[in-house]
């Protein structure tokens, strides 16, 4: 029996590898994928595979508080960074390259802070990947695309372009669209209640979070305890 290359192989199990649960399982995913990658970096598909990958791992190293999760998530989103450009650039009509490479710099100011990843000169080339993702497919990822944007919009500095209205209209776009079919995003509820909560809004702020809260969002259930 012939033998499939590895990056024919690394393709055929992305599915499989991509809905890996668990940070070993997750770990495992990331590092198959890095590798097909790399040994194929002309391959837009492998790349923006491996941006993926890396960025489920590193966010759920920082969702669970895993030990030692900011030094393992910095590096893993990171790599997916450099692996998301290289898609980009491999496929500038292609939404995940710009996707993934986004919410990877998310992941990794989620370790370093957004001050430091604003120093190192990450918000033109972040607001330009979320801004193609959106421009391209708003609807990939279920819709994603529209609530990283609003994200983005909504915990930039002030210094460096904080834009609530924006964040706002994007966060209604998704939970006008998107809020009422299969599987929606907890974390459109969660951004706008902390919106609404930074903004004074509290009954509108309590609501948002006890959605958020009741479809699992251990962010909200803190929020919503420490909303007076």
């Amino acid at each position: 029996m012939k033998r499939l290359p590895a990056l024919a192989l690394a393709l055929i199990l992305a599915p499989t590898l991509l809905a890996a649960q668990g940070i070993p399982a997750l770990k495992a995913a990331a590092e198959a994928a890095a590798k097909a990658a790399a040994a194929a970096p002309n391959d837009y598909t492998a790349n923006w595979m491996a941006a993926k990958a890396l960025r489920k791992y590193g966010d759920e190293l920082v969702v669970q508080e895993a030990a030692g999760w900011k030094d393992l998530a910095k590096a893993a989103s990171k790599e997916g960074m450099r692996f998301g450009d290289i898609a980009q650039k491999l496929n500038p009509k292609g939404v995940e390259g710009w996707y993934w490479y986004g919410v990877c710099v998310g992941t990794y100011s989620d370790c370093v802070s957004i001050v430091t990843a604003l120093a190192e000169g990450l918000k033109g080339k972040t607001q330009k990947g979320f801004e193609t993702a959106y421009a391209i497919d708003r609807s990939y990822e279920n819709g994603d695309p529209i609530i990283s944007l609003g994200r983005f919009w909504q915990v930039l500095p002030g210094i460096a372009g904080r834009d609530l209205k924006k964040a706002e209209s994007l966060f209604n776009e998704y939970i006008t669209n998107y809020g009422s079919g299969p599987n929606p995003s907890k974390d459109a509820w969660y951004f706008r209640g902390l919106l609404y909560k930074d903004s004074g809004r509290t009954a509108e702020a309590r609501a948002d979070l006890q959605k958020a809260a009741a479809m699992g969002s251990k962010g909200a259930a803190k929020a919503l305890a420490e909303l007076k």
